[in-house]
């Protein structure tokens, strides 16, 4: 038996981002990774890898090169695909950075371009994407494979930028992707139809669409979902016959929006609310729950003339705090979304 080949390293970039850090999303399993590697074959600690067991496995994560303008989200950092490729009784693997219209702008200048999701997004010094309209389009918060290619996504709505699953080249954008409004993060691919289904949000009317792609890469429906005003859905289910949509009662505070502030309120005397329609397209049946949220669905599926939907429920989203230093939070650190207590914002 041959030696294993040593993994290489293709390129390495320059990170401005102060270290050693403290902020809990930049350190530790946090810390961001700077380096694209091939690992053409990895060390098996235990056991095999059957040589039966052909296929990738895929991971899109957040890994910000720049130091950031103000507070740091771990939403905000650049996409960076990995892939463990199983193959014959071994595995490689590899990882790149999506090398989308923002980040190949923020290399060129040398640092951050865009605030990020708990800074005030005036700051911004570019023009940006999604439901926002000023961050940057990191594609790094899932990916699906449809038609071959691998699709990196955008949780408040970007382009769908394609690269091969195998050798994670990148291949530009999809075609289909709507220019404007662009595609939410957890579009839903059928594996048996090769469809791909997916649903976009934004600021403007009729603020919510479905579209649905074939397995040849081809846009076949698109249409408008209308909404009481701006939303912050983050996922959609899909059965086989049926696609689910949400409206819930957690979104920006319309009166702020309007002058430009995107805090998010719980607003609990509103229900949740769930659009129905056919996987094709077509009528939009809407049902009524109590108000919650969920963020993720976990399946979705028909039993005679019932629809069955599973999710994680929460029922009070919003932090506790109420207090600019988030006195219950632990030391050393602070709440996630305290930015969002009124006492924070500065109009």
């Amino acid at each position: 038996m041959g030696s294993r080949p040593e993994p290489v390293r293709l390129e390495s970039y320059e990170s401005t981002i102060h270290r050693p850090n403290e902020h809990p999303y930049l350190s530790g399993a946090w810390e961001p990774q700077t380096t694209e590697w091939d690992c053409p074959v990895m060390e098996v600690m235990a056991g095999r890898v059957p040589h039966d067991l052909n296929g990738v496995y895929l991971r899109n994560t957040e890994n910000p090169l720049l130091e950031a303008i103000g507070r740091y989200h771990p939403f905000d950092g650049d996409g960076m695909l990995h892939s463990v490729r199983f193959h014959h009784g071994h595995a490689s693997y590899r990882n790149r950075f999506v090398r989308t219209d923002g980040f190949l702008e923020e290399q060129r200048e040398g640092k951050a371009l865009w605030a990020g999701l708990a800074e005030n997004p005036r700051k911004s010094t570019r023009q940006g994407w999604g439901a926002q309209g000023s961050l940057k389009d990191s594609s790094s918060t899932d990916v699906v494979v449809h038609a071959g290619k691998a699709l990196s996504l955008f949780y408040q709505c970007g382009q769908a930028y394609k690269t091969d699953p195998i050798s994670l080249a990148q291949e530009g954008k999809a075609a289909w992707a709507p220019s404007i409004e662009g595609i939410s993060a957890h579009a839903k691919v059928d594996e048996e139809t090769g469809e791909l289904f997916f649903f976009n949000y934004s600021k403007n009317k009729p603020y919510c669409h479905y579209g649905v792609v074939d397995q040849e890469d081809q846009l076949q429906h698109y249409q408008a979902v209308e909404l009481p005003g701006a939303r912050l859905p983050h996922d959609m289910a899909l059965s086989k016959q049926h696609v689910v949509l949400c409206d819930f009662p957690l979104f920006w505070d319309p009166v702020l929006l309007n002058k430009g502030i995107h805090a998010t309120r719980f607003f609990n005397k509103l229900p949740s609310r769930f659009a129905v329609l056919p996987r094709a397209g077509g009528e939009v049946r809407w049902f009524e729950a109590s108000p919650a949220y969920c963020l993720h669905f976990l399946n979705c599926w028909e039993e005679g003339e019932d629809l069955v939907l599973d999710g994680y429920r929460q029922l009070n989203p919003m932090p506790s705090s109420t207090h600019p230093a988030a006195p219950d939070a632990p030391k050393g650190h602070e709440r996630m979304m305290v930015y969002l207590d009124l006492s924070l914002i500065h109009i």
